[in-house]
């Protein structure tokens, strides 16, 4: 009903009331009535048929001229509430993702430098009297340099000196090292005649000259390098 337009409200009301009075003022009459009695029956509703069918064409022809307007209007104005409320809006576009950025390469391990490993020289692997006196007397007539260790095997002392001479270089073959327990001292009477052994340990260092000097008790590495070094320079 909301969409009904004023001017054909009022064609259906005067359509309504034209039908009414058809039927009040001129259906025929059950009983037989003059001519005289019609027509005056008639006159006495004529001015309002007549008003009715003015009125009629008046509220047809408003209807004519803006009822394709109206509708035009309404149309359009119902069209456009129907899109509106039928067409749903555009889905904002979600925002582009950040690209994660490139992962930091780790920088390169450094390589490890070389362990240094220090080879260890150890006195003359003999391992009897008579190879161990063999040893001395071959180094001596090659006028090499002679480190001759005098230690007690049960002594802590001679046991850490003998480990602090086993560290020494050989200086290419120029030194000749050796260890001897202290109960064999008399087999080497080229060395007790010149130094006197009376206590271990006692390291007795001979030059290529066969002059020998000792050092006695506990002594590093450190001190034996310094006094094979000096036998080495002795000429």
């Amino acid at each position: 009903m909301a969409n009904v337009s004023r001017p054909l409200i009022g064609l259906l009301v005067a359509t309504v009331v034209f039908f009414a009075l058809w039927i009040v003022a001129l259906r025929p009459s059950s009983s037989s009535t003059s001519a005289n009695g019609g027509g005056q029956g008639l006159g006495a509703y004529q001015s309002a048929i007549n008003e009715a069918k003015a009125s009629a064409a008046s509220q047809n022809r408003a209807a004519a001229a803006t009822g394709n307007t109206v509708s035009s209007a309404a149309s359009g104005a119902s069209d456009r509430s129907a899109a509106a409320t039928t067409a749903k809006p555009a889905t904002a576009a979600k925002p582009a993702t950040a690209a994660k950025p490139a992962t930091t390469a780790k920088p390169a391990t450094a390589a490890k430098p070389a362990t240094r490993t220090t080879a260890k020289v150890t006195a003359h692997p003999v391992a009897t009297p008579a190879q161990r006196r063999n040893v001395v007397q071959r180094a001596l007539a090659e006028h090499k340099v002679l480190a001759l260790l005098v230690y007690n095997p049960a002594g802590s002392d001679d046991q850490a000196v003998k480990q602090e001479l086993g560290t020494i270089s050989s200086h290419g073959g120029r030194v000749v090292k050796v260890a001897i327990p202290v109960s064999e001292i008399a087999n080497y009477p080229v060395v007790t005649t010149q130094v006197q052994i009376e206590s271990s340990p006692t390291l007795v260092i001979v030059d290529s000259s066969r002059q020998a000097f000792t050092i006695v008790g506990f002594m590093d590495s450190f001190e034996i390098a310094h006094r094979i070094d000096d036998a080495l320079s002795m000429r």
